[in-house]
């Protein structure tokens, strides 16, 4: 019965998590302009009709979403293997420096970025805000906790005897870091990586208040949308950045393995 009752809390969670996804792909091929489910007709008229600043939208999240996630990837695994191994007093305190932004709410971070904007116009006559690159540093703010988490969780399994024995073979410290201490710690880096590319995408507090009116991120774009009128092309377009994950974790399996990428063992 125990068996059979955790089998049955895990699918009522997954159905939980999964049907909402279920329910924007099938409404993006609903044949009527209302919102209706299940759809009484089937249509892709939906995909045809997405404006054209939905795709710029898309096109800027991507462009916003990449260098986070390449920027808070390097900088949080760097992070997360001296907080690991940092040997002496200062450790506790860095550890929670890094993890700082992890207690403080998106929203702050972005009023926090808007004001440092105003400040260096105030100083310097510049103001950083309104720019891709402003965007880009919120994010790596946001992201960079949990790649150093991802990390650090990965190197508490990490086996030092592994480096040592190479470096006693004649490995270069270069050439143990590269090719026994990365590839031990790649599925931690990887997940690290995958959180930071998501939460970039999915962002909209820092976007909205560090971008700009006219260039805005596909969650700014969908959000303003949904205040003034509800389109089927927004199920369209939130149905393919589903397909665009899908497709990912596809070509991720296909390539590498989910089970060895995130370091999942098969019993």
């Amino acid at each position: 019965m125990g068996r059979w009752s955790l089998r049955a809390a895990v699918t009522i969670v997954f159905v939980f998590l999964l049907l909402p996804v279920f329910y924007v792909v099938m409404s993006s091929f609903s044949a009527t302009a209302t919102l209706a489910f299940p759809p009484r007709a089937f249509t892709l008229d939906w995909y045809n009709k997405i404006p054209p600043q939905y795709w710029e939208s898309l096109r800027l999240s991507l462009y916003i979403a990449i260098p986070t996630a390449v920027v808070s990837t390097v900088l949080g695994t760097g992070l997360a293997i001296r907080i690991a191994r940092w040997r002496g007093p200062g450790r506790a305190a860095f550890s929670a420096f890094c993890l700082s932004p992890l207690m403080v709410p998106p929203l702050v971070i972005g009023v926090a970025i808007f004001q440092f904007g105003i400040q260096m116009w105030d100083w310097f006559g510049f103001n950083p805000t309104g720019t891709a690159y402003a965007i880009i540093a919120g994010h790596i703010a946001l992201a960079l906790p949990f790649v150093v988490r991802a990390v650090l969780a990965g190197h508490a399994h990490f086996d030092g005897s592994l480096e040592e024995a190479a470096l006693n073979l004649g490995a270069t410290p270069r050439q143990v870091f590269f090719k026994v201490t990365m590839p031990a710690l790649m599925p931690g880096i990887t997940s690290g990586a995958i959180f930071a590319l998501l939460l970039s995408l999915d962002d909209v507090p820092v976007a909205l208040l560090v971008g700009r009116g006219d260039d805005q991120t596909l969650p700014v774009r969908i959000l303003t949308t949904l205040e003034y009128s509800y389109s089927p092309n927004i199920m369209a377009i939130s149905a393919i950045m589903i397909y665009g994950s899908l497709l990912l974790m596809l070509l991720l399996d296909r390539l590498i393995g989910l089970e060895r990428l995130f370091g999942f063992v098969r019993s």
